[in-house]
């Protein structure tokens, strides 16, 4: 009787089994894996605010000052006071013929020195404003051409949530310079950032309710800002209050033309934010949902307000992050934190003032 031959492997429920562990293996390790990703992901972050941080300080080490919120020459006014001028940045001029002294710079350009971008600092042509700065360009000694604001720098971005502008993908729909300007037909596809100075706990900007471009920041005169203080009774003592972020109690580190000292910051430098991570909305929607883009752009590209709660999604000037549950804020000792999104709203609008005198309950 013949003998039978046993053959050598897998049978389909076998192959099947195995497959399925596998399958079970991945589904239990991607999450891990991912999670171990955004972890080192999250930490570059928590490193670039470290560098700016300490680029913030070597600036203060030279200039006894931290550098201004935004430079801007020409204001308008509207209902409550002046504000910066929309279209000094992105006003298009021939090289040289600056005759408004137009600027419209943020606090970025400032620390680029310190942060190994002297170069492209230097290659700034600190006559013009940002607009022609970014559609004249300079030339090199090796005679290539750079356009300082149109350049990538990659401390500006976050890893968790790009790693350049992305202008013509993912945030499209942002407000850029050359959003609402006549150009020559320059699109600015580079250049953005997602970190922002704490301007304070108050209204900042002055807004358009139907126009996103029509938007700045206030510097109210005496007079104006006065004009918005009410008084109230508490604890039987009349206390004054402004909803803007120029009144005492409400005032951050940075604004319009600003030049704070840290000796300024008188409730403490490891209780107040200098920089946080910034909303950047992705999709169209009315202007208080339509974020602006830029690291050179003073305004609301680089400066954000404390007074909504982080990741709430109301409105453009909130800080917000790509990580869960938490954003990342560098206080003005130049320590980085993480900051839940839960944070009590008056413990975060605390956070966000330099001089208001109430104790803050650290929730870190």
């Amino acid at each position: 009787m013949p003998t039978r031959q046993r053959r050598k492997g897998f049978t389909l429920i076998e192959l099947l089994v195995v497959i399925a562990i596998i399958a079970m293996l991945v589904a239990l390790l991607l999450p891990a894996v991912q999670k171990a990703r955004e972890a080192a992901r999250r930490a570059q972050c928590q490193n670039n605010l470290k560098q700016i941080g300490l680029a913030l300080h070597n600036y203060h080490d030279v200039h006894r000052v931290l550098p201004p919120g935004q430079i801007n020459n020409t204001f308008l006014t509207d209902n409550v006071g002046r504000y910066a001028n929309p279209a000094e940045a992105r006003t298009y001029q021939p090289r040289n013929t600056n005759n408004l002294g137009l600027h419209g710079t943020s606090w970025m350009l400032h620390i680029l020195p310190n942060i190994d971008q002297a170069p492209l600092y230097n290659s700034y042509f600190f006559g013009d404003n940002v607009r022609t700065n970014g559609e004249f360009g300079f030339q090199t000694q090796d005679l290539a051409l750079i356009y300082p604001p149109r350049t990538e720098i990659a401390v500006f971005y976050c890893p968790s949530r790009r790693s350049q502008m992305q202008a013509t993908a993912a945030y499209s729909a942002c407000d850029r310079i050359d959003t609402a300007a006549p150009t020559p037909g320059i699109t600015w596809s580079q250049g953005g950032n997602d970190y922002a100075g704490c301007t304070g706990s108050g209204i900042t900007f002055h807004e358009d309710a139907t126009d996103s471009t029509d938007r700045q920041t206030y510097w109210l005169l005496p007079q104006q800002l006065g004009a918005t203080v009410t008084v109230g009774v508490v604890n039987g003592q009349n206390v004054s209050t402004s909803l803007f972020t120029q009144f005492q109690s409400n005032i951050g580190i940075f604004g319009v033309n600003s030049a704070v000292a840290f000796r300024d910051i008188t409730d403490g430098t490891s209780n107040v934010i200098m920089v946080s991570e910034r909303r950047l909305f992705s999709n169209i929607g009315p202007p208080n949902l339509r974020s602006s883009d830029g690291w050179i752009w003073g305004g609301p590209a680089t400066l954000y307000s404390n007074r909504i709660a982080p990741h709430s999604g109301l409105w453009y000037d909130e800080a917000d992050s790509a990580h869960d549950q938490v954003v990342q804020v560098l206080l003005a000792d130049g320590s980085v934190k993480m900051v839940g999104i839960n944070i009590d709203l008056r413990t975060w609008q605390n956070l966000g003032n330099m001089s208001q005198g109430a104790p803050v309950n650290i929730p870190f």
